[in-house]
Order: structure tokens, then sequence, then C-alpha cells
């Protein structure tokens, strides 16, 4: 005789009643495989093995009736719950699955911390043992960290080709100064501080300084910052200045205190704010190429009243000059070329500006020309003192110039015509004592100069 075993289970669910023959009406029964072999966790083996299945309460737990609402109808005892139902009734497979959970999201966090981690800018602190220059620590650097200058002067070039944040003490307390020799670049130029391959560079509160010792056939200095080949920089609350050779190098193109973009070496773009630049022997602020693009806000770029000096210079690109004060910049002798004919003779600016330039609330000071503007331009509310020969002088194009306001100096606007016919629009422009013409035309090759006025 066969040993007695547990009531087999119907193929819904049902318990077969005693005898183990099925009630009419039910397909044959099938028997279930039991799903645990090993220990239970009810701690003892149940006294009803059939009932043993997971999911299915203990012996020594009275099991209670099953009301289970399914998409709006009760579901009787005997119909086999859904792995949800399952869960609801059997407290310990609750725990389980939910510790289960648990231990992935761990795990899963666990494996995610260090990248996370390893993601999060760090700050590189100079000088220290493990970084003593700034080159140092500028190559140790990961794209995004930060590199604090403590106080001190640091006697290096610098060269940056990846995202980053340099932040000194202060500008009249942390200086990179031009070493006595100066490395150039592929192109042959050199600078203090070069931005390059698309990096983008934060440096705020220092000061960027020569002099170079160079000449012009060997290791003059070409610029203070130098941003090229699609870099980007914002510069802030800092100062660039001594940015000459001891003795004069007058190289062509060499000296400039901030050089943005260049040829052919790609473009460069830039964020000057709060700035102060001086004593430059080339100009303070250049933007070079159609390609380049810079603000300029609240800076004081001041030239060198023994040298011939642009203030800013935006050649062929593009941008935003508004509320800076520009001052003391000109063509100054012994060079022959100086003079105020435009024909003949060379003239430097506090702003020079082309097409695509907004020139605005700017305050310009004892330059040779306040501004000199070529192509199409509209300025507003500048404000022009004592220039030497013209507070504005428009050239070839399309100028209008709004509620600007000139006090003293040589003259007040100069309409040049060299390539095309000039038109100058001033409207409610005030022109207060100045010693030479209120307007004066200069006219060249048949082309003309117009000047219309609105009080």
């Amino acid at each position: 005789m066969a040993p007695a075993g547990p009531p087999p289970l119907l193929a819904r669910g049902r318990v077969a009643p005693p005898g183990g023959a099925p009630r009419t009406g039910h397909r044959t029964p099938r028997r279930v495989v039991p799903l645990l072999r090993t220990a239970h966790p009810c701690g003892t083996a149940p006294a009803d093995p059939a009932r043993s299945v997971l999911g299915w309460p203990c012996a020594n737990r009275p099991s209670p009736p099953l009301r289970h609402v399914s998409h709006g109808r009760a579901a009787t005892r005997g119909r086999r719950p859904s792995p949800r139902q399952e869960n609801a009734m059997n407290p310990l497979r609750s725990r389980c699955a939910a510790a289960l959970g648990t231990l992935l999201a761990s795990l899963a966090l666990g494996s995610l911390a260090p990248s996370s981690a390893a993601s999060q800018p760090r700050e590189l602190v100079v000088p220290s043992a493990a970084y003593p220059t700034v080159q140092s620590a500028v190559d140790a650097a990961r794209a995004g960290d930060r590199i604090a200058l403590r106080p001190g002067v640091y006697r290096e070039q610098v060269t940056i080709h990846k995202n980053l944040t340099l932040t000194g003490a202060g500008a009249g307390r942390t200086t990179i100064l031009a070493p006595e020799q100066l490395v150039a670049g592929p192109d042959g130029r050199n600078a203090i501080v070069s931005l390059d391959n698309s990096a983008s560079v934060k440096i705020s509160r220092l000061t960027v300084s020569g002099p170079g010792s160079g000449t012009c056939d060997e290791g003059a200095l070409g610029a203070g910052i130098r941003v090229q080949d699609g870099a980007h920089l914002d510069l802030s609350h800092a100062a660039v200045t001594h940015i000459k050779d001891t003795p004069l190098a007058p190289c062509f193109r060499s000296a400039n205190a901030v050089l943005i973009g260049d040829f052919p070496t790609g473009a460069g773009s830039a964020d000057i704010r709060d700035t102060e630049v001086t004593d430059y022997q080339g100009a303070g602020i250049v933007v070079l190429g159609a390609a380049s693009k810079a603000t300029l806000l609240r800076n004081v770029v001041t030239g060198q009243k023994t040298l011939s000096t642009d203030g800013i210079e935006f050649v062929e690109a593009t941008g935003r000059a508004e509320q800076n004060t520009v001052s003391d910049n000109a063509c100054r002798e012994p060079d022959p070329a100086c003079g105020p004919d435009f024909f003949t003779e060379f003239q430097h600016a506090g702003i020079l500006a082309n097409t695509g330039v907004t020139v605005a609330r700017n305050r310009l000071v004892r330059n040779q020309l306040g501004l000199y503007a070529v192509g199409v331009m509209e300025t507003s509310h500048n404000t022009f003192v004592d220039n030497e020969y013209f507070a504005m002088a428009f050239q070839d194009g399309r100028f209008t110039a709004v509620k600007d306001t000139v006090r003293g100096g040589g003259g007040g606007v100069a309409a040049i015509a060299t390539v095309v016919n000039t038109t100058v629009k001033l409207d409610q422009v005030r022109i207060t004592r100045i010693t030479g013409d209120r307007i004066r035309k200069f006219e060249q090759n048949g082309f003309t100069a117009k000047v219309t006025t609105r009080r």
C-alpha cells in the first residue's frame, strides 16, 4: 500500500476532497512539485505539506479568509492568488522581497558612488607640496577643477588646455609674473597666460604682469593673456599690467595686454568685466578675427603716455563695449607717421570698432580719438572728455550717435569717406567746450560724407 501523501492540488488550485477523488465537473487533478525542499521559512516542517508551497500560510498560523478585490470583483478562496496577492498574504515573503530590493539598491549606489565622487570638481591649492607652481596644478587638474592661488608672486608662463577656474587672493596680492625667458608657442608667439584647445577658463582676483625682456628678433612679449583656438576667457576682478619689453621692443602686433583670437590660429571669445588693464605697449584689449567675439563691461583701460597705443580694438570681430573707462591712448612722437591727417597720418583711439559692435555708456578721456568706427554702428550714451583730435570719427559706412556727450578736446565729430559714401546721424548729441570744429568732413576718391543732426 502506498504511503500516505499530501492531497493533490487540482489544476485550478483547489485541494482534493478526502479520498483523493475530484469533485464532479472538474478536470483530472495534477500534482505540483513542492517549491522548497530545504529548510522551511516557518522554521519547522508544516503539518500540511500541501499548504507549504511558498505563499501559503504555515501550519501554526490560521489561514485568513481570502477577500481580494481584483478589477472590481471579489476573489474567493480556491482561486489561485496572483504574485501580488501572495506577497500580501505572506509577510515573510514581502520582507524578503523588500530586503532584496534594498540590497540591490545599495549595491547599485555603491557602484555609482566612486564615479560620482570622481566627477566632483576638486580644489588644488598653490603653492603646496603637491603643486609648487601654477602650471603643475594646471597639468594635474581634471576638467572642471578649481585652482586656488595663495598670495604671492608666481614667476612662470601658464598654458591651459582644459576647462578650469583660477582664483587668486586679490588682484593686488596674487601675481603671475613673466619669467626672464618666455617660451614661444607653435606659431612663434608667446604670452604669459595662454588659453587654447577650446578650453573655457575663469580667471579672477589676480594680476597678470610683465615686463618681458626679449627683442623683436627673439622672445618679445606677445601678450599678457592670449585666447585662441576656440578657447573662452571669463576674466573678472583682475588686473593685467606692464605688458611691454624692457628695453622696449616695438614689434608688429606685440605686447597687447589681452589678445582674443588671432590670425591664423583661430577664433577666441571672452567676457571681461571689472578688470584694470594698464601700462601696455600695443593695445589694452584686442578682439581679432571675424569669428571672435567679446563682451567688455566696467573695465578700466589706461594707455602708456609715452607710447603709441589703442585702448580697445575690435578688428573684424563682434561684441559689446559698455560702461568702460578708456584713457590716454594716442600715436606718440617721435613716430613720424603720427598726425591729424586721416589720409596720410595715423591716429590712435580709445575704442576702435567695426560693424557688429555695440558701444554704449563708456567714458573716453584724453585719447587722440575717443571712438574710431568703420562700417555700420550705433553708439549711445557715451561721454567723451578732452580727446585731442575728435571725440568721434566715423569712416566709410552708416552711423548713428544717440545721446552722446562731448566735453572739451580738439573737435566733435569727423565724417570720413574714402571707399564708400558715409552718413552720420547725430541724435541729441551734446558738444561743448571744444577748441576745433564741431563737425568736419573728410572726402576722397569722389565719395561723400553727410552729417545730419537732431537736437
